[in-house]
């Protein structure tokens, strides 16, 4: 037993144990908060990258583009806004303000998407877009 007490009292072993506390709280840390908010980032990338990529599109609903196009657009769209809500869930630790935030850009992504064939309706679309950005806090570059 007193082999027992000595390895508890060695600083090799305190080392050892603090070294593997640190790197399994780090761990954690890593895929419990980390990986989901950068999930979560990267979809509110992908949701300013197609917003760009759409602009014509959301802009201008039921023109004459292709209606290939206007459905692909609108498919995009709301497999962002499901995107969105699914890595926000993830997220541990989260705000009230944001979580409105949040409900409100999936919502108004959703209809976006139901838009997109609907003529007459570019000043609400861009006016959805705006308020878009500003919910995710995307910054114009």
């Amino acid at each position: 037993m007193g082999w027992l007490s000595n390895l508890f009292q060695s600083i090799v072993f305190q080392t050892v144990m603090s070294g593997v506390l640190v790197f399994i709280l780090s761990e954690i840390t890593q895929r419990f908060y980390l990986e989901p908010l950068q999930k979560f980032k990267e979809v509110v990338g992908k949701i300013d990258n197609k917003l760009k990529f759409y602009a014509n599109v959301i802009a201008h609903p039921g023109n004459l583009l292709p209606r290939e196009t206007i459905l692909e657009s609108g498919r995009t769209l709301r497999d962002l806004s499901c995107g969105l809500e699914a890595t926000y869930k993830q997220i541990p630790f989260k705000r009230n303000q944001t979580h409105q935030k949040i409900a409100d850009a999936a919502r108004r992504l959703i209809r976006l998407s139901n838009s997109l064939g609907e003529s007459g309706r570019g000043i609400e679309n861009s006016d959805d877009v705006d308020k878009i950005r500003v919910d995710l806090s995307i910054l114009e570059l």
